[in-house]
C-alpha cells in the first residue's frame, strides 16, 4: 500500500511506501511485439487505489487492438474485441488519469472473467470425476479425454 499523500504517477517524484521516505517509482512498461503500434502508454499510479505496479499500454496490432499489462505477476497481452475504430477515438478526449482507470477497469473485468470461468470449469470437472464420468481413450496422437453426460 502506498502512502504518497497525493495522486502520483510512476516516474514522477513523490512515491512513498511508508509516508516518511519519498522517491520515484520507476517506469517499467510491457514490451511491444513486432508490428505493434503504440496508441497509449499509461504508467502505474495511485489516487484512491494503489496501482503503482500496473503499467498499461494500448496498442494496435495487425488485426486487433491489444491491452498490454505489466504487473507484479508478469506481463499479459489481452485482445480487445474491437479494431480500435470505436474505442480509441473515444479515449482521446480523456485525460491520462481517466484513461488509466478505464484501462484498469477493462483489465479487472478480463481478470475476473477468467477467474470465474476457471472456477466453473474446475467445478464441472470435479463433479464429473466424483461421478466417474471422465472417460479416456488412446489414439495415435495421444489420449482423447471427454466427459459423459450424467444419467437421468
Amino acid at each position: 500500500m502506498c502512502c504518497c499523500g497525493k495522486p502520483t504517477i510512476n516516474g514522477e517524484p513523490g512515491y512513498s511506501w511508508d509516508g516518511k521516505s519519498f522517491s520515484t517509482w520507476p517506469v517499467n512498461p510491457p514490451d511491444l511485439a513486432e508490428g505493434d503500434e503504440l496508441i497509449y502508454d499509461e504508467p502505474g499510479r495511485c489516487g484512491g487505489l494503489d496501482c503503482h505496479s500496473h503499467h498499461f499500454r494500448l496498442v494496435k496490432g495487425l488485426v486487433y487492438t491489444y491491452l498490454l499489462v505489466r504487473h507484479g505477476g508478469g506481463d499479459e497481452r489481452i485482445t480487445l474485441p474491437v479494431t480500435g475504430g470505436l474505442m480509441v477515438p473515444s479515449m482521446s478526449v480523456m485525460d491520462s488519469n481517466s484513461r488509466y482507470w478505464l484501462l484498469h477497469m477493462l483489465y479487472s473485468i478480463h481478470r475476473d472473467g477468467d477467474f470465474e470461468t476457471a472456477q466453473r470449469t474446475g467445478a464441472y470437472w470435479r463433479k464429473a470425476a466424483a461421478e466417474k464420468r471422465i472417460k479416456t481413450r488412446k489414439v495415435r496422437s495421444g489420449v482423447k479425454v471427454w466427459i459423459e453426460e450424467p444419467k437421468p
